[in-house]
């Protein structure tokens, strides 16, 4: 049996100048004050969500990601007005 440690230390070595940004591949946007949010249950619905994260800060969007068909997929994302509400729940909030 093999077992594999991984580093808590970064790779040396990029593939990818870290200088040099705009040739770094895109696999999303990152948006100021914005939380991923998973394991959200398939009844719940956005205004669900805008009024439990409400609690913690000014919300400004919230996005429930749906397949095809229209059904949850079960993760989202919230984006609050300041970075001070965004901090404020992973603060909070026992992961």
């Amino acid at each position: 049996m093999q077992t594999d440690s991984l580093s808590s230390s970064p790779n040396p070595v990029s593939p990818v100048p870290l200088n040099n940004p705009t040739s770094a591949p895109r696999y999303g946007t990152v948006i100021p004050n914005r939380i991923f949010v998973g394991g959200i249950d398939f009844k719940t619905n956005e205004n669900d969500l805008r009024k439990f994260f409400s609690q913690y800060g000014s919300v400004k969007e919230v996005k429930i990601v749906n397949d095809r068909a229209g059904v949850s997929k079960g993760y989202g994302f919230v984006t609050f007005e300041t970075q001070e509400d965004a901090q404020k729940i992973l603060q909070e909030v026992p992961v």
